[in-house]
């Protein structure tokens, strides 16, 4: 059973589904678009989110269960059911979760793999870049005078074509 569950919102939908079980409620965490919200609870299989989120946003659905001990046992005690229950059910909810991020965290990759080898190939470039940092950032910094430089040598070009244009026509002068 997976511990997280991805929505799509529509605009008018505020309950989701909680598929899978959790000791606390505390353990429930939604996020819309990235950002935690505090739900409330219909009852353990559902909750609402208000306001309603917009429509397009990703809600997500997760269990996070605390990875301290929830029962703690001590010598000579007597052991009762319900806590190796719990231990148990909190060494599984740990284990159901880590392994639902790495499978989510393969995934991505997966999706992503094309970008990451056009990445990889493009390693001697980004490469050249990084070497060349204070260039570029020295670029950057002096942005201005690199745009007048650029400003003053168009200038220089057409100072340049007018002052052939001048002689040229002084040439013709001359001969007259």
């Amino acid at each position: 059973m997976s511990s997280i569950i991805n929505y799509v919102a529509d605009g008018s939908t505020s309950t989701f589904q909680i598929p899978f079980n959790f000791i606390d409620r505390a353990h429930v965490v939604v996020t819309v678009d990235g950002t935690t919200v505090t739900p409330t609870f219909i009852n353990d299989a559902q909750l609402s989110i208000s306001p309603t989120p917009t429509s397009g946003l990703k809600v997500t659905v997760k269990r996070s269960t605390p990875v301290g001990a929830l029962v703690d046992f001590t010598d000579g005690s007597t052991l009762f059911e319900a806590d190796l229950d719990l231990a148990h059910k909190q060494n599984r909810f740990i284990a159901e979760e880590s392994s639902d991020r790495a499978d989510s965290a393969i995934d991505t990759v997966n999706v992503n793999i094309t970008s990451i080898n056009t990445v990889a190939a493009d390693t001697a470039a980004i490469n050249a870049v990084s070497g060349n940092i204070t260039n570029v950032n020295s670029v950057a910094t002096n942005m201005a005078e690199v745009l007048l430089a650029d400003t003053n040598a168009a200038t220089a070009t057409n100072q340049a074509a007018a002052s052939a244009a001048s002689a040229a026509a002084a040439l013709v002068s001359e001969t007259n």
